[in-house]
C-alpha cells in the first residue's frame, strides 16, 4: 500500500494559519493591557512613546531581559545581578537613590508598570507578571533578620500553624495563659528559640497576671521575674510586653537586668516607649541586648503586614540586621506563610533573635 504524500499546499496554509494564531494572540494581550488600570503608586499604562525602543514594545515574553536591560542603564554590571524565579537581585557598593531606580525603569511604564515597595525594593509588572527587583549592598555577611511572635500561649491552634512555617522565627509566650507550658513544649519541639513575654505596668492598659509593676520593690521585682521564668520552659532570653511605663524607670529595670544576668538570660527591648532605659541598664549589668526596629501588624490588614515586612528587609540590606515583631493574628500568620519562606530570595535570612544579639554596652 503506497504512503498518501502531504500536498505542500496544506502545509503552507497550516503555516499561515499558526502565525496568525500567534498575532491575534499577541494583539489581545496589548488591548487587555491598555484596558487594564494602574494601581495606586504604580505607573499608568501609557501608548507607546517614541523614545521607548521596540524591544520593550514587543518583550512581553523576556520580561528578565527588559529589567536587566533598565539595570544595565542605571550603571549595574552583569555580574552584580542574579535572578532566581521571579525576583531579580541586585548587588551595589551604595544604595541607589530612588529617584535614579524610577528614571531607569521608565521605559517599562508601556510593558506594565512598576513602583517602590520601600527603599531599595522596585514592584514590576512586565506582561502581566509581578517581579521584585530588589538592591542590596554588597557586604561581607549576609543580611540577617529575627521575627519575634508575641502573645504566645493562647491557642495551640495558632502555635501549630507558626511552628510549620518554613522559616527560623522566635516565639515570646506569655508566662500565665491557659496553654502557655504546652505552647511553649510545641514550638521546643520544632526547634524555635523561646523567650519569655514578661509582662509589665504600660500606660493604662492591664498587662495581665505576673507584671512587673511602677514601684515595686527590688525584691518584688526579682521575685515576680524569677515565678515567670519558672512558668515558660526552654526560654533564652526575655522581651517585655507593654512596659512602657516600667521600661522607662532605671528603678524596675536595675533589679530585672540583674535577675537576667543570674540566670544567664538576653534581653530584647521592644521599645513600646521612646524613653526607655533598657539599653544603660544592660550594659550596666553586662546583659547581651538587642532592639525591636519594626512593628509588623499595628493594622491587622494583608497590605499593611505586607509593607513592614518590605521594611524589615530594607533595614536588613542596610544595616545587615534587623528585628521585627508581630503577633498571631489570623490575618499575620497567613502573611508570614505567604512571605517568610521567600525572604531568602530577596537577600535575607531569618535567623533567631539570639543570632543578632549585641555585646553587652555596645550602641545600636
Amino acid at each position: 500500500m503506497k504512503k498518501r504524500k502531504t500536498d505542500p499546499r496544506m502545509l503552507v496554509a497550516g503555516g499561515i494559519i499558526a502565525v496568525l494564531a500567534i498575532l491575534v494572540g499577541i494583539a489581545l494581550v496589548l488591548q487587555e493591557a491598555e484596558k487594564t488600570p494602574g494601581k495606586p503608586g504604580t505607573k499608568p499604562l501609557k501608548p507607546p512613546a517614541a523614545r521607548v525602543s521596540p524591544k520593550v514594545a514587543k518583550g512581553y515574553a523576556l520580561p528578565a531581559l527588559l529589567i536587566k536591560g533598565c539595570l544595565l542603564d542605571l550603571g549595574v554590571a552583569r555580574q552584580d545581578v542574579s535572578v532566581a524565579g521571579r525576583t531579580v537581585r541586585v548587588r551595589t557598593e551604595a544604595l541607589p537613590p530612588d529617584e535614579r531606580i524610577l528614571n531607569a525603569f521608565e521605559p517599562l511604564g508601556e510593558a506594565g508598570g512598576f513602583s517602590l515597595a520601600a527603599p531599595g525594593h522596585l514592584k514590576v509588572r512586565v506582561g502581566g507578571e509581578a517581579w521584585d527587583v530588589v538592591f542590596f549592598r554588597a557586604t561581607a555577611s549576609p543580611a540577617r533578620c529575627a521575627i519575634i511572635v508575641d502573645d504566645m500561649g493562647q491557642s495551640l491552634q495558632s502555635a501549630r500553624e507558626l511552628a510549620a512555617i518554613d522559616a527560623d522565627l522566635t516565639f515570646a509566650v506569655l508566662p500565665d495563659l491557659p496553654h502557655s507550658r504546652p505552647v511553649a513544649e510545641l514550638l521546643h519541639g520544632h526547634g524555635r528559640e523561646l523567650l519569655l513575654h514578661l509582662p509589665m505596668q504600660g500606660n493604662g492598659k492591664d498587662p495581665g497576671p505576673g507584671a512587673i509593676l511602677e514601684g515595686m520593690s527590688p525584691g518584688q521585682v526579682r521575685a515576680v521575674l524569677r515565678e515567670n521564668i519558672g512558668k515558660v520552659p526552654y526560654i533564652e532570653g526575655v522581651n517585655n510586653h507593654m512596659g512602657s511605663v516600667v521600661t522607662a524607670d532605671p528603678r524596675d529595670m536595675r533589679p530585672v537586668f540583674r535577675e537576667l544576668r543570674k540566670n544567664g538570660l538576653f534581653f530584647v527591648d521592644s521599645l513600646t516607649t521612646s524613653g526607655s532605659v533598657c539599653q544603660a541598664m544592660a550594659a550596666e549589668a553586662k546583659v547581651p541586648f538587642i532592639a525591636r526596629d519594626v512593628f509588623l501588624d499595628n493594622e491587622q490588614n494583608d497590605s499593611y503586614i505586607s509593607g513592614q515586612i518590605h521594611k524589615l528587609v530594607s533595614l536588613s540590606l542596610k544595616h545587615s540586621k534587623a528585628v521585627g515583631i508581630c503577633h498571631p493574628y489570623p490575618e499575620t500568620i497567613a502573611v508570614l506563610q505567604r512571605e517568610a519562606p521567600r525572604l531568602r530570595s530577596l537577600g535575607v535570612e531569618i535567623v533567631g533573635v539570639s543570632a543578632l544579639l549585641e555585646e553587652p554596652g555596645q550602641a545600636r
